[in-house]
């Protein structure tokens, strides 16, 4: 049976108990499970009320969550990123899950604090702006063609496979990447290449097709059709092709809000091929999300 979940950016300390036996409700009603995803942004005090519903809905982490730092990859060194790890695979373990999934490709030897609340100043502090768009948040798209970027795309693939071979035990599951700078999974060619199994973010690739100038809908349904998608990310982004790449964000909208992308036709594909998770990964998500969702997959 297919989950529909809430990520824990849909409510708060105040409402998430009313809200999640809302979605719940309506959700097993149209024959899907519900669960929660514990976004890496959450707090400690929302995180221990989710965790007390861990025997009555399915839980899932998007990692690291309370870490110092953001897991990195490309590094040439690998202490850190074990290190934060293994503290991340302690909550994966706590709510009884086989899944540890993330963003972990960022083009710096620098660490970079994870302050999700001061996101963009994080990333400038950590990799500096020497791959920006015009001096915005923006990534460079030249500089995916670069010798730097290929030396950084070795030490992901090898420090992966380290990954992969110290927790064999779970599945290992990246995330696309938003287009910010020093994001390296951003176009569909490194996320055919080195992604084995896929969280799909299709805001993130709305994004990216914007800024990369590929077609969304085509390469959506070419990674349909060919990866191994765990689960998906789902919310509208207001963007438009009218507007300049330096001003690209990932909106993280309600489902109900205008916008260019139509995410029916891609939700109604990876339904068909039985992806397991649909996660509504939205700022202040609600039961209106849910009701479309539902109305989109079936």
């Amino acid at each position: 049976m297919s989950v529909i979940e809430y990520s824990s950016m849909c409510f708060n300390e105040t409402n998430c108990y009313e809200k999640i036996d809302e979605a719940k409700k309506l959700v097993e009603k149209n024959g899907y499970e519900f669960g929660v995803q514990i976004h890496n942004s959450i707090d400690k005090g929302l995180f221990e009320k989710i965790l007390t519903l861990k025997d009555q809905i399915r839980l899932s982490i998007h990692s690291p969550v309370f870490s110092k730092y953001f897991l990195n990859l490309a590094t040439k060194s690998n202490e850190l990123s074990l290190s934060i790890c293994d503290e991340a695979m302690k909550y994966v373990d706590l709510i009884g899950s086989d899944i540890f999934f993330f963003h972990g490709f960022f083009m710096t030897d620098k660490p970079i604090i994870q302050d999700m609340k001061n996101y963009r100043k994080s990333m400038f502090d950590g990799i500096g702006n020497k791959f920006s768009l015009n001096n915005s948040f923006i990534m460079n798209p030249e500089y995916f063609e670069t010798e730097e970027y290929s030396q950084y795309k070795n030490n992901f693939k090898n420090n992966l496979q380290m990954i992969k071979n110290r927790y064999s035990n779970k599945n290992i599951i990246l995330e696309n990447d938003f287009v910010g700078i020093g994001s390296g999974l951003q176009r569909p060619k490194e996320i055919i290449e080195i992604i084995d199994n896929l969280w799909f973010d299709l805001g993130h690739f709305w994004c990216a097709s914007l800024l990369h100038k590929f077609d969304y809908y085509e390469m959506s349904d070419y990674l349909t059709e060919n990866k191994k998608i765990f689960g998906v990310h789902i919310n509208h982004n207001l963007m438009k092709h009218s507007d300049n790449p330096e001003d690209i964000k990932d909106s993280h909208a309600h489902l109900y809000e205008k916008s260019e992308q139509n995410l029916k036709p891609i939700l109604r594909k990876l339904n068909d091929k039985k992806v397991n998770i649909f996660t509504l990964e939205i700022l202040d998500g609600d039961i209106e999300d849910i009701k479309i969702l539902l109305d989109w997959l079936t």
